[in-house]
């Protein structure tokens, strides 16, 4: 299991002394900080991870950076963690390039952005190829962390990104989730605050069966301030499978995603009241000959979806009939 190491930066990202320009803004070399908010020693915050590179730097630039994906992670964590920083307030970033970096991240960094640059082939971004189940102690705590632009190619089996509880403001931005034969879950996260999901990819592997149980999935417990919006979801299960605890969702939003999935498009089910279904386009392959097999969520909840089944494309609600014609 992954440890948090000592990697905390003393220089700018040039080697530069630190300094304050006119406008107060950190400098090094006469060029500001990107991403970076400095400490009281002026240290700022901001480290480079190339999976090419033959062997590992220090991270502090990319002339000299980390090989791995996971010791960007520790050492952005390290940076944050250590009370002389006094960094709580501020986020560290991580930029990342590479072609299919293998690992199995078991960690993640607090309070900070992780970048994804170039590409891998004909793709954008990086690509991580691996499984990721966090570990949960007392003493590894995610919160915050923040994904862009990476592409998450399930290398097995199972569940491509699993969060354990109480790992709040953890979000993806412009990702990719890659499925691969024997996939189940693209995301899998139980009792949260401030998850955030938006413009991501959730793709089927070659055979285009997708993700076998649900792209998305959000377990028993209490969600708070959950959005998944302007995502597009190939599913060969649910594409987002949505059961907190009764009662113990609020402010939770699914808005404008466009989905396949060979079962239940949306199943937040009829006693989960919590998420809010908006402006969804979803299309279900369930083998019925009508497309309410395709959700499950209560109406009342819901507006301006289009779910289009077997024979029949509608509304979902269904302002013209009614609740009774589409109710699931």
């Amino acid at each position: 299991m992954a440890t948090y190491a000592a990697k905390v930066r003393s220089t700018g990202v040039d080697g530069g002394t630190i300094r304050l320009n006119s406008r107060g803004q950190l400098t090094a070399g006469g060029v500001m900080e990107p991403f970076s908010a400095g400490t009281s020693g002026g240290a700022p915050s901001v480290f480079y991870v190339d999976g090419n590179v033959v062997s590992s730097g220090n991270g502090l630039g990319w002339l000299s950076a980390f090989k791995t994906v996971e010791e960007g992670l520790l050492a952005a964590h390290t940076y944050q963690s250590t009370s002389g920083n006094r960094a709580w307030s501020h986020r560290a970033t991580v930029y990342v390039v590479g072609d299919e970096l293998v690992e199995d991240l078991t960690v993640f960094a607090e309070k900070s952005d992780i970048i994804g640059v170039g590409s891998t082939n004909q793709h954008f971004g990086p690509r991580i190829d691996g499984t990721h189940v966090l570990v949960a102690t007392s003493s590894d705590t995610y919160h915050g962390c923040r994904f862009f632009g990476i592409e998450f190619y399930g290398a097995a089996a199972g569940i491509i990104v699993d969060i354990p509880a109480d790992q709040n403001g953890i979000c993806f931005h412009g990702c990719k989730f890659s499925a691969v034969d024997g996939a189940t879950i693209g995301i899998r996260n139980t009792t949260a605050q401030d998850m955030k999901i938006t413009d991501c990819y959730f793709d089927p592997n070659t055979s285009g069966t997708g993700f076998a149980t649900a792209a998305i999935q959000v377990s028993a417990g209490i969600i708070t301030n959950f959005l998944l919006q302007n995502n597009r979801i190939y599913s060969g299960g649910i594409g987002l499978d949505f059961d907190p605890t009764t009662g113990q969702a609020i402010n939770c939003w699914a808005i404008d995603n466009v989905m396949y999935t060979t079962g239940i498009g949306i199943d937040s089910e009829d006693n989960t009241l919590g998420l809010l279904v908006v402006g969804n386009r979803m299309i279900t392959a369930t083998d019925t000959t009508t497309y309410t097999a395709g959700f499950d969520f209560p109406l009342r909840r819901s507006l301006g979806n289009i779910i289009t089944g077997q024979d029949e494309t509608d509304m979902v609600p269904n302002v013209i009939s009614g609740a009774a014609a589409n109710s699931a």
